[in-house]
């Protein structure tokens, strides 16, 4: 069993991204997890989502609230057990089982390069997702909780992130220990606007022999498409494989 871990906070993303995330991974999975949500707005939620209330939005900025899912105990989940924390932007178009039972060694940090960017000299490993077992990376949470202002600040104003609000993954990429690389092929972005940026990067970086996506059908090893970037959001792409994945 794994528990997967959800932020959803401000107005930005509805509830239906929280809800088709669960169902996506119902589809595509045989693996027993619990879903967990936190977020000050719980309404709309499906039932089966376990929900963290986040008593205070205005304590961090955004994305950074994924922060306290390293407390140890977060959400009552017990010291040893696998987490996932994935963010509600992302699309399952392929088996997750390979991913949710990976055997993750003890006392490492699963995460994967984001190769669709050019800035992985900045930052290396995509935040939108990392694994690890509850209590093991306590010390991403009290070295952030010590001075969260510098922080949320910082990669931005040393120009290694872009505002207006942004850092939190460079801040996993510095201070997680004894990473572990999943498979790039497993992972892959979408954006139109950087369409082709991304495809070079893939033929360059993953597989050079197919395109990672054509015609709305992607490269049989990719698992999980992500959304990111501000307004690289699911619901406002008109394309017909979106209506297949994202429901």
């Amino acid at each position: 069993m794994i528990n997967i871990l959800t932020l959803k906070v401000g107005t930005k993303y509805s509830s239906e991204y929280v809800n088709k995330l669960n169902s996506s991974i119902n589809r595509n999975s045989t693996v027993d997890y619990k879903l967990y949500c936190y977020t000050e707005d719980p309404i709309g939620l499906d039932p089966d989502i376990i929900v963290v209330p986040l008593e205070n939005p205005d304590e961090y900025q955004l994305q950074w609230h994924k922060l306290i899912f390293h407390q140890t105990g977060f959400g009552g989940i017990e010291e040893g057990e696998k987490c996932l924390i994935l963010d509600i932007d992302w699309i399952i178009v392929g088996d997750m089982d390979p991913i949710l039972t990976y055997g993750l060694g003890r006392h490492h940090f699963g995460c994967f390069e984001r190769w669709w960017s050019n800035l992985r000299h900045f930052c290396k490993l995509n935040g939108g997702f990392q694994m690890y077992y509850m209590g093991e990376t306590q010390y991403l949470w009290e070295e952030f909780s010590k001075n969260p202002e510098h922080w949320q600040s910082y990669y931005i104003e040393n120009g290694f992130a872009e505002g207006p609000v942004n850092g939190e993954q460079n801040f996993i990429d510095q201070h997680a220990k004894n990473k572990y690389w999943f498979p790039m092929e497993w992972f892959a972005k979408y954006h139109d606007v950087d369409y082709k940026k991304i495809n070079r990067n893939w033929i360059r970086d993953v597989n050079p022999d197919e395109p990672y996506v054509m015609g709305g059908n992607f490269c049989d090893t990719i698992k999980m498409v992500h959304f990111s970037n501000s307004e690289n959001q699911m619901h406002k792409v008109n394309e017909h494989w979106i209506k297949d994945y994202w429901i």
